[in-house]
């Protein structure tokens, strides 16, 4: 899949494209509908392409620090959309400059050149300078341009809109079976296991401390059942097992800064330097403090035997093919 960040215009494309645009934070089933619409709109000598914004517009444009965080970091995007079938993402820097341009302007820009011979979007889709380019609008300069406009409307669950700010509310209160419903996946997580204090070996319970997750919108404090995978390159994992996670301030050990720490179970191993990928299956229980290193492991032990009740492993079974070592 080709993956192009464009500051300023496009780049010429080298074929006709069949467009979705949008801002595609969680690529949820919502967001998956649009792409599945452009797919349908397929001819043999186009591609498949998707266009995506950075920063998050309603960062850029209001400063609220949630959105500096992502449900999908740019690295989950690209391998959620190569797994879609789609030839080239697209990503326009929401900088100054880009919010200033005038309707006109950014079709002749970003959509022009990219030969775009049909466009996907959202019933809610804006663009130009303060969101004056509407969907008529769209429509209207596609026809004097030689593209049309498809609109796709929402998806609901349970007869609401699917979307990401109701996906970031489920994980904010902890929800993440509620949140997996409007994504049509886990939520996941991916991050390089660093070095810690290490105290969970001294407890029997080792834990991967996952480093680099600054981007990733952060799901309520809690011991969570997870899905533990190896990533090996951008679209490959190596090896899976289910685990134990906890996410918060280890309030026990005086703990600081909000951590992810992953138990895999009946694994032994170094996982130092490697990239997990942590799904969220199931909440277990809030975060709680504990009087002593030995209560907190016999707790750690329970929520083991309950991880293991609910991804349906016996006690002591293989929680899946090993994780690579």
């Amino acid at each position: 899949m080709e993956f192009i960040v464009m500051e300023g215009k496009a780049p010429t494309s080298p074929a006709p494209q069949v467009l979705a645009i949008g801002k595609f934070d969680g690529v949820h089933l919502g967001h998956r509908a649009i792409v599945n619409a452009a797919r349908g709109l397929l001819t043999p000598d186009e591609r498949l392409a998707v266009m995506s914004f950075e920063p998050h517009p309603t960062f850029a444009l209001t400063g609220n620090p949630e959105y500096a965080r992502w449900l999908t970091p740019r690295p989950e995007r690209v391998r959620i959309f190569a797994e879609l079938g789609v030839d080239a993402f697209y990503i326009a820097r929401f900088d100054r400059a880009f919010q200033q341009l005038e309707p006109v302007a950014f079709v002749d820009g970003y959509l022009v050149p990219l030969r775009v011979r049909h466009v996907v979007v959202g019933p809610d889709f804006r663009f130009g300078r303060g969101g004056q380019g509407t969907v008529d609008l769209l429509r209207e300069l596609g026809r004097e341009r030689g593209f049309d406009v498809k609109v796709v409307q929402p998806v609901e669950e349970h007869g609401h809109k699917i979307s990401s700010s109701r996906i970031r509310e489920h994980l904010r209160e902890g929800r993440v079976e509620a949140a997996q419903a409007l994504l049509g996946r886990p939520y996941i997580i991916a991050g390089e296991v660093v070095h810690g204090d290490k105290r969970g070996r001294t407890i029997g319970f080792p834990t991967a401390n996952l480093g680099g997750i600054d981007e990733y919108v952060l799901p309520k404090a809690g011991v969570y059942a997870a899905f533990v995978e190896v990533e090996e390159g951008p679209h490959l994992c190596s090896g899976h097992a289910f685990g134990v996670l906890n996410a918060g301030y280890r309030p026990t050990v005086d703990g600081r800064a909000f951590q992810l720490e992953v138990h895999v179970l009946d694994f032994d191993g170094d996982l130092y330097g490697k990239t997990l990928r942590v799904s969220f299956l199931r909440r277990i229980r809030d975060e709680m403090k504990f009087a002593s290193l030995e209560a907190l492991r016999a707790q750690i032990a329970r929520d083991c035997e309950l991880a293991r009740a609910l991804v349906g492993l016996s006690s002591g079974a293989q929680s899946g093919r090993p994780v690579s070592t």
